[in-house]
């Protein structure tokens, strides 16, 4: 008999995803994960994705799915962030311009994975992203860790019906972010999580 496989109990997009669904009008697309699901937004993530609010709509638009679901989202402090955010919330206050150093979103992630842990390797935890800084640094990553692109997520949302098309989602993605690499099509599972960690039972199945 097959050994069922850990189910994903933590979601912790970066702020590449959750801009392109902004773009999509797709952030809903978030809860499609069983309500037991938590959605984690570190506190770095969630100031790069909102911080142009001002003046960038997808921005806004984060900003305002963000507190409309507060009860589903979670935005967690980091170490990272205490040490940057101060500063720059300050520039912004000033009128300057104010932008994270390279890499600081996924930094505060990987900070914040270590941090929660109770047990080594952890609670099983899926990352959702876009560009290859996790699978580079895939030596430094906790075992518990599953890797998801947005891509192949899509996908995934599909052949469960949640959405009809992927291709359609990731169209308008690629319309307003001509940059988004719509074949990435990345699903790693946790390597140091016995029988491995499954995303999709973590997903409510819809009827499309």
């Amino acid at each position: 008999m097959t050994a069922p496989k850990n189910t994903i109990r933590v979601v912790l997009p970066d702020s590449g995803p959750l801009i392109s669904l902004a773009c999509a009008d797709a952030l809903h697309l978030l809860l499609s994960f069983h309500e037991g699901v938590r959605i984690v937004l570190t506190d770095v993530v969630e100031f790069e994705a909102t911080h142009r609010r001002d003046d960038l709509p997808d921005a806004q638009a984060i900003r305002q799915f963000i507190e409309r679901h507060r009860d589903r989202i979670e935005v967690m402090p980091t170490t990272v962030g205490s040490l940057v955010l101060a500063d720059l919330r300050r520039q912004q206050l000033e009128g300057r311009s104010a932008s994270l150093p390279k890499d600081m979103g996924e930094l505060s992630i990987t900070s914040f994975i270590i941090s929660m842990r109770t047990a080594n390797p952890g609670e099983p935890t899926l990352v959702i992203l876009e560009d290859d800084w996790f699978e580079s640094t895939a030596y430094a990553m906790p075992g518990n860790v599953h890797l998801l692109s947005t891509s192949a997520w899509l996908d995934g949302l599909e052949v469960m019906k949640v959405i009809a098309s992927a291709a359609q989602v990731r169209a308008s993605i690629q319309a307003a972010r001509p940059h988004f690499r719509g074949g990435h099509l990345l699903d790693r599972e946790a390597t140091k999580l016995s029988h491995g960690t499954d995303w999709q039972s973590a997903v409510q199945r819809g009827k499309t």
